[in-house]
């Protein structure tokens, strides 16, 4: 054979080395990139399983606490509120048997606040109070209550459109909490004719803004222990909100707490709730 066809040759047998490697080059990179992918959706999945495990407890467990809230506002309702009923209508058949003693009225000016203070606890227990609406009509409610048989004017302005939020059981407490502590000032206070209640809802922010016409006060003079504004600052530095109080022909409070920290909004998915954290208006 001639040096050409051995070079021919040579360079044949060179090429087919080098597509031989070539391709098993290829299929070792194309199984490495498969298995790395089949490891890959391994991962995503077992994450996804362990999210949902996670979801499954949570649920599990806020369904419980949600079951013993309910109990125990049932529970204070049937027992402890027609207990109390019972107590201030034997205590004022009484009075009227007897005339008029100071201390059955002072008995049943303690059963009263009693009872006043029973129901706040077991509207804040109660399952069916944690929407966003329910809150807000509660507040609503309870201040016109205060002011019924008092010379103060009350009025309110409330948002038309509520969004379908819920309100941390803790969160909800404190809300309401301020509005009365606010209101039970005026109205011992303020020396008001009319007291104004306005709530309004922005993107990230509930806002709660108590006016009334009265003399005022300057809280730098009053400090923080008195007027309750001890216990205001409180329950605003615990829903991580701002507090504005301002004095021009009366008192204006305002009080802006964040959604993000205190609401939740809450889907169904058949049997399953799931809960997001966030809430967007529109």
């Amino acid at each position: 054979m001639s040096p050409i066809f051995d070079i021919l040759a040579n360079n044949s047998a060179l090429l087919l080395f080098d597509y031989n490697d070539y391709r098993h080059a290829l299929w070792v990179s194309l199984f490495a990139v498969i298995l790395l992918l089949a490891y890959a959706l391994r991962m995503i999945y077992i994450n996804q399983r362990l999210k949902q495990v996670e979801r499954n407890e949570y649920l599990e467990q806020s369904k419980a606490i949600r079951l013993e809230r309910q109990r125990i506002s049932s529970e204070l309702h049937d027992e402890l509120g027609s207990g109390l009923s019972a107590i201030k209508l034997y205590s004022e058949l009484a009075s009227k048997k007897r005339g008029e003693i100071p201390e059955f009225q002072e008995l049943n000016e303690m059963i009263k606040d009693i009872s006043t203070k029973i129901n706040d606890i077991i509207w804040t227990t109660s399952t069916e109070n944690d929407q966003l609406d329910s809150v807000i009509f509660f507040i609503q409610e309870q201040l016109s209550k205060l002011f019924l048989y008092s010379e103060i004017k009350f009025s309110s302005n409330l948002p038309e459109n509520i969004p379908q939020l819920k309100a941390k059981s803790e969160s909800r407490r404190d809300f309401y909490l301020l509005a009365k502590e606010i209101a039970h000032n005026a109205l011992k206070h303020s020396e008001a004719d009319t007291i104004h209640l306005e709530i309004s809802i922005l993107k990230d922010s509930i806002t709660m803004t108590i006016k009334d016409n009265g003399n005022g006060f300057d809280p730098l003079r009053v400090g923080n222990v008195g007027m309750g504004l001890s216990n205001i600052n409180m329950r605003v530095e615990r829903l991580s909100g701002n507090l504005t109080i301002e004095n021009y022909k009366g008192t204006k409070i305002s009080i802006s707490i964040p959604i993000l920290n205190n609401f939740y909004q809450e889907f169904g998915n058949g049997n399953i709730l799931i809960q997001k954290k966030w809430w967007k208006l529109g």
